[in-house]
């Protein structure tokens, strides 16, 4: 019998009984947490590559499953049938709104936010440095402010020991100030990301996702901007001004990908015709595993 066979077979049967208990009821996942795992597709893969033994692949198989199955199981399963030993919170929303006053003397600033599951955009400007608005689900977000001299930084993140569900709720919206000079960095899960950079002041911009669906539309405000997209399971698209000069590095494993109005200059690097002659460029870096990306020129 070939490996391929078996291997293959014991990756949907394993696959196939996580489905049906879910169906039967037998188990209640967070499938957000499960995302979490995607990488074991890759292993899965190199170890069906690995030039050894079948015996000892189908091993090595068996392992990285346990593992897997060991973690849904201590961190994001309940067992149906314990439902009578404990009275389980309900699901009700929990809205916050706060804001970042803006002072004129805040040249830079900075944002460092994680976004679970849920929808997240950012549209419009403000007078405050940052405006946070949430709606929906159990979560909390907690954040925390650092002014130094003319540089403001700002951390949301999600309030500790506080898990939230896919099958839950939750949408943030966010206004930033026009004024300073942006430094982001955002932390996606299994959440839909629409964010309009155009209003703003751009000098890095990262992100790193899994499981997301991202919609980023960058302008033409600052004359250099870095952009740095770590993903997995995920769908991107960004969106560039046709008069800024644009390279990209990327760096895919079975990722699909369409890149409107670029030139390859070698293995891995693509330039816009413009890039030399234009006053603004914007500079990405694009590691992609198992994710389809595309790039529009406006």
């Amino acid at each position: 019998m070939k490996f391929r066979n078996i291997f293959w077979g014991i990756i949907l049967i394993f696959f196939g009984m996580l489905f049906t208990l879910e169906n039967l009821h037998v188990l209640d996942f967070d499938w957000y947490n499960m995302w979490r795992l995607w990488p074991v597709i890759i292993i899965l893969w190199g170890i069906s590559i690995l030039p050894v033994k079948d015996v000892i692949k189908i091993g090595l198989i068996l392992i990285v499953l346990t593992g897997s199955i060991y973690y849904m199981l201590n961190d994001n399963v309940r067992w149906r049938f314990e439902e009578d030993n404990y009275t389980e919170m309900k699901s009700h929303a929990i809205n916050q709104e706060f804001g970042v006053p803006y002072g004129d003397s805040i040249r830079f600033a900075s944002l460092d936010m994680e976004m679970a599951a849920g929808k997240f955009t950012l549209f419009q400007t403000s007078d405050q440095l940052l405006d946070f608005n949430k709606t929906g689900s159990l979560v909390r977000y907690k954040y925390i402010v650092k002014q130094e001299d003319t540089n403001t930084q700002v951390r949301i993140m999600m309030e500790d020991g506080v898990r939230l569900s896919s099958k839950q709720h939750n949408r943030v919206d966010l206004q930033l100030n026009a004024n300073p000079v942006w430094d982001m960095d955002f932390e996606v899960g299994a959440a839909d990301v629409n964010l309009d950079l155009t209003p703003f002041r751009v000098k890095s911009f990262a992100i790193e996702g899994g499981a997301a669906a991202i919609k980023i539309k960058l302008g033409e405000l600052y004359p250099e901007t870095y952009l740095d997209i770590e993903a997995g399971a995920s769908n991107i698209e960004l969106r560039i001004p046709e008069s800024t000069g644009c390279e990209l590095k990327i760096s895919t494993v079975l990722s699909g990908r369409s890149i409107s109005g670029f030139e390859r200059v070698k293995h891995g690097l693509y330039r816009t015709d413009n890039f030399d002659e234009a006053t603004n460029k914007i500079y990405m870096e694009v590691n992609a595993a198992v994710s389809s990306y595309s790039i529009v020129r406006y």
